[in-house]
């Protein structure tokens, strides 16, 4: 099994933070969002598309920065961070969450798609942005579903990475 890298948190939790935090510009959110039940619905290109055309739209109306992302089976990781003062990572999750699951219904899906929580982890400066990116990017070639990240079709870069 390969060694987590330093930066990734040994035990996830899903404490919440105050909601303020969460619209503060400047931090980078590193976001898990987890299938329902831990069920694989992300296998299907139909859905696999709606996921990540309602992750652009839904970056774009509730002003966050989607910089990297990877829909993989069974979870979806990316790195956000709000784009204006105001706006909300957390908002824009809850409803990305949302919209996804009521589409998810026209396409066939039943029941629920989402877990209820989901996983952040705002950036610290002494953590490389770069190398977290990194490590999304290769989560389908570490999982044997691609040979490289460019060969993954459910993931990449949406906006140019902050300095």
């Amino acid at each position: 099994m390969q060694e987590r890298p330093k930066w990734f948190p040994h035990k996830p939790r899903n404490k919440r933070l105050p909601r303020e935090i969460y619209q503060k510009q400047g931090i980078v959110w590193f976001i898990t969002i987890r299938a329902y039940l831990f069920q694989s619905p992300f296998v299907r290109n139909d859905l696999n598309q709606m996921i990540i055309d309602t992750l652009t739209e839904t970056s774009t109306t509730y002003q966050c920065h989607i910089f990297v992302y990877c829909l993989m089976p069974d979870h979806l990781h990316l790195l956000a961070s709000p784009r204006e003062q105001d706006a909300s990572v957390l908002t824009f999750i809850e409803r990305f969450k949302g919209k996804t699951t009521n589409q998810s219904w026209r396409l066939g899906w039943k029941g629920t798609l989402w877990q209820p929580n989901f996983y952040d982890h705002g950036l610290r400066k002494e953590e490389n942005f770069r190398e977290i990116a990194n490590y999304i990017l290769q989560n389908p070639v570490r999982k044997g579903l691609a040979e490289s990240p460019e060969k993954w079709p459910w993931s990449g870069m949406m906006e140019p990475w902050p300095l």
